[in-house]
């Protein structure tokens, strides 16, 4: 980016008003003047207006938009420091003049040829309805030197841009940004209670399997134990039906007695049971109810 704009770079509009327009209302109103005159703004053009009260118009000024700095806002540095001024200035070079109010930049216009000093102050004086109270004459060199020393403080660019748009990249970088977070969060979350869900099942689910594993064992540990018990009296297991927590068990033998002997010392896990005999085979059965562990 170039340090100034020139004068010969600077067009120069003036659009007359009867009165100062609102601040809502400016952009819009200089903005369809310049296209009812036909002049054409191009995206990249930096549009600045000032208001002249004295002339009762806009003066708009409009350059390319790849300068750091006017070549009028030098001036700018003799206001270093100084407050509540009440004052015109003139500032004039060979190629332009301009002019200061209050120690800020009011008015600015290019000369097409040489003009004698008294003749442009009186000028001003009477187009203005003022009197200018101080002017400078700026040479070749002490305009370059101003612009090397004003460089040099680093001033900041004042002047406002009506032809600029507001850039909304950055908050659309943002709203992405937040977006990505939110997801993430939402993830992170949905992630976390999913797992805990999943080691909740798991949980249970091993559970169910201890206890199942335990329900094998207890009834393992029955059964053997009911077996062994009928091998100690001689008995035949006919058949053997389980349902849930008890047994349907068909036992027989030759022996009554072993029989009876085999119900007292189950009698604790006895729910019901009877006693038949067949002459014909010379045995004797019975169907008992048999309580087993869950």
């Amino acid at each position: 980016m170039l340090n100034f704009i020139l004068s010969n770079k600077i067009k120069s509009i003036a659009i007359d008003v009867s009165e100062e327009i609102d601040n809502k209302n400016i952009k819009k109103f200089i903005f369809t003047s310049l296209k009812l005159n036909k002049h054409n703004i191009n995206k990249d053009d930096f549009v600045h207006i000032n208001f002249i009260n004295e002339l009762k118009q806009y003066q708009i000024l409009i350059f390319p938009n790849n300068y750091k700095h006017t070549i009028f806002q030098i001036f700018n540095q003799f206001y270093i420091n100084k407050k509540d001024l009440a004052s015109f200035d003139l500032y004039i070079t060979k190629e332009f003049f301009c002019l200061y109010k209050n120690g800020k930049f009011y008015y600015y216009q290019t000369l097409e040829s040489e003009i004698l000093v008294d003749d442009l102050v009186e000028y001003i004086n009477k187009i203005f309805s003022i009197k200018v109270d101080t002017f400078k004459i700026i040479d070749e060199i002490y305009l370059e030197e101003l612009k090397n020393s004003y460089l040099e403080k680093s001033f900041k660019n004042e002047l406002l841009n009506f032809n600029s748009k507001k850039d909304f990249s950055f908050g659309i970088y943002l709203i992405y940004i937040l977006i990505l977070i939110l997801f993430s969060i939402y993830f992170y979350i949905s992630y976390k209670k999913n797992s805990e869900n999943f080691n909740e099942v798991n949980s249970q689910n091993s559970i169910e399997k201890i206890k199942n594993e335990h329900y094998f064992v207890s009834f393992s540990s029955d059964f053997s134990e009911f077996m062994n018990l009928a091998q100690k009296y001689n008995l035949n297991l006919k058949t053997f039906e389980y349902r849930v927590d008890k047994a349907k068990v068909v036992i027989c033998s030759s022996s009554k007695s072993d029989i009876y002997s085999f119900f007292n010392e189950l009698k604790t896990r006895l729910i019901s049971h009877d006693l038949n005999y067949f002459e014909n085979e010379k045995i004797y059965e019975s169907t008992i109810y048999v309580k087993f562990s869950k």
